[in-house]
């Protein structure tokens, strides 16, 4: 998650191509293993299921084990929705660097969890560190198999019907250690206006298409670990938000800004067809 001003400036990604392609992704794709594909197939048991299954990890491999980055939720059997800021294309698509979706299990890092390539990453053309559009869409491989129990996608669409005073919730690991295991939390937040979060909470980069939700409950906020995070009503499996930046990570009882996913519907439709053809 970005932090303070000066923090967010130097330690968001520098932006390359979303559109870069490696040599040999064919060629990792087609070492997915046998354990993984029968992973996907297996049926698992009632007390198994994952309460949360349109959430996903994306991370990567640290020295063969699994490092979580950054949050993201499931729109459809291809694709992703994550923050612009926690990913970059050039280490999405490097044979080196490679990127999974980590899927099918509220754990994080644990075994019943199915790794997915990223296969191609397009972030908002006009994202930028504090000035909103904090958004991106990945493609995946092999494509997730929606059953409605493991995997699940999430409605996007709707937006809430108040500017504020919304009881919302945001669902997140929080900071993971390289090769643990961590469980899903669900963390309590109530949106606030705009106005009163640039003025009172000196959120002063705040942009329209952003959102501001207050922590309610609990010893620690939004983590770092948890860009991407979804902003849901999870009785009614609504996405309103994913985690954008707070002025401090991890803090209790403070705001936090969200990117505003229904002012992206136009770009996410359009950007998910162009992206199925590749």
């Amino acid at each position: 998650m970005c932090l303070r001003r000066s923090f967010c400036v130097t330690s968001l990604f520098i932006m390359l191509s979303a559109g870069q392609k490696t040599d040999n992704i064919s060629q990792q794709i087609s070492t997915l293993s046998a354990t993984t594909k029968a992973m996907i197939n297996s049926k698992p048991k009632i007390n198994d299921l994952p309460r949360y299954p349109y959430v996903v990890s994306i991370g990567t491999n640290v020295k063969g084990s699994y490092k979580h980055l950054c949050v993201g939720v499931i729109l459809s059997n291809q694709f992703v929705l994550t923050a612009a800021h926690c990913v970059k294309p050039s280490q999405a698509l490097n044979s080196k660097t490679k990127m999974f979706v980590a899927a099918g299990d509220d754990f994080v890092g644990s075994r019943k969890q199915t790794r997915f390539f990223v296969v191609r990453l397009e972030w908002h053309p006009q994202f930028k560190p504090l000035g909103g559009y904090d958004i991106a869409l990945m493609k995946v491989h092999p494509k997730l198999p929606l059953d409605g129990t493991r995997f699940r996608s999430i409605n996007f669409n709707d937006r809430p019907q108040k500017a504020s005073g919304v009881k919302v919730s945001m669902v997140g690991w929080g900071r993971v250690s390289i090769g643990r295991m961590k469980k899903l939390k669900e963390l309590p937040f109530e949106t606030i206006d705009n106005g009163v979060c640039k003025q009172k909470h000196r959120f002063v980069f705040l942009t329209k298409v952003e959102m501001c939700a207050v922590h309610l409950k609990g010893s620690i906020g939004a983590c770092d670990g948890d860009s991407g995070a979804p902003l849901i009503d999870v009785a009614k499996g609504k996405l309103y938000g994913l985690l954008s930046y707070g002025k401090k990570a991890c803090k209790p009882l403070k705001p936090y800004a969200f990117t505003r996913v229904s002012e992206y519907s136009k770009w996410i439709w359009r950007t998910m067809d162009k992206m199925a053809l590749n």
